[in-house]
């Protein structure tokens, strides 16, 4: 990329997470002699965690949007820029959250300033698709939001519910064992799914996942097949029964989907041996879930709260990124 007339990155920040000289010293080495517009800056607050901030940004004409965070400020970022349907600007990510599971899918580095902003600045453009969670609360309200990641009904997202915020910024992603104790005991839920156009399923599980992405830190995928531009949703629903249930779960969703599942034949096998009362996987364009009782939901991270009802609908290419 040469020149740079008319272009203006825009940092969108956690403070406290990044450092913003580290930041500084990396724009001035990835962007040397180009004649860009001043960098603006924009840090998040507890009342203003991202979204806000990319609408300013856009409003003072940035045209390129790093944004220094977890994948909780990344969400609010691309959720006000899907909302206005703002295409003009592209998005970069410098890691900084506790699971960073959006820019694991993005296969970027998560501990490398200078190439996150670099990358993220002056990289190839990419789009990825969104999904969009059309939600009913208990009390009737309802509400329509973006995710990029993954969202979840059932215990995962009571587990986000019940994360102290201090710990996983102490400890990182292990605090979500912490959280999953609290989370205890295991509930089944029943939910009727329909996926499409297709005939509801009643669902007896622990958690239904709806991913635009599968993989989780540590290797682990619930929905290895998931693509980000692929203009599909996948679906996990999680529902052992058993003791040895949950061994095949663990068995399927670590160490079978990285070493097994990469070969055909392997591949094959998985599929011919798959359980559904240990963990089925549905694709589709529009999901309806309707849970016989309240149950908690997250999207990439965040905890939403209950809900009675959801539709998850994918939004094709909504976002550009640079890798």
């Amino acid at each position: 990329m040469h020149g740079g007339k008319g272009k203006r990155a825009a940092i969108i920040y956690f403070p406290g997470r990044v450092s913003r000289v580290k930041i500084e010293a990396a724009l001035d080495s990835a962007l040397g002699t180009l004649s860009w517009e001043p960098t603006l800056w924009f840090a998040t607050t507890p009342e203003e965690t991202g979204g806000l901030q990319a609408l300013r940004a856009v409003a003072q004409n940035a045209t390129h949007i790093l944004v220094a965070g977890g994948d909780g400020t990344v969400r609010e970022v691309l959720d006000a820029l899907a909302r206005e349907e703002i295409t003009n600007v592209t998005v970069g990510i410098i890691p900084s959250g506790t699971g960073n599971v959006l820019a694991r899918n993005l296969k970027l580095e998560l501990n490398n300033v200078s190439t996150a902003v670099k990358r993220g600045l002056l990289g190839n453009r990419y789009q990825i698709d969104l999904g969009l969670a059309k939600v009913i609360y208990p009390n009737g309200d309802r509400a329509e939001l973006y995710f990029s990641v993954m969202a979840g009904l059932g215990l995962d997202a009571k587990i986000m519910q019940n994360t102290s915020k201090r710990l996983k910024k102490a400890i990182g992603w292990v605090a979500y064992i912490d959280g999953g104790l609290r989370a205890l005991p295991t509930l089944f839920e029943k939910m009727l799914v329909t996926v499409d156009s297709k005939e509801p399923r009643k669902l007896k599980l622990v958690s239904l996942l709806i991913g635009n992405a599968g993989w989780l830190p540590g290797n682990i995928s619930l929905m290895p097949d998931a693509k980000l531009d692929d203009g599909l949703l996948d679906v996990a629903a999680v529902g052992p029964r058993r003791f040895w249930n949950w061994i095949d779960f663990w068995g399927r969703v670590a160490f079978a989907n990285e070493n097994i599942r990469p070969n055909r034949i392997g591949r094959q096998l998985m599929d011919a041996t798959a359980n559904v009362k240990t963990l089925e996987n549905l694709t589709g364009a529009k999901i309806r879930v309707m849970p016989e009782r309240e149950v908690h939901l997250q999207l990439d991270g965040d905890a939403i709260g209950l809900v009675t009802e959801a539709q998850f609908e994918v939004v094709p290419k909504a976002i550009t990124f640079r890798l």
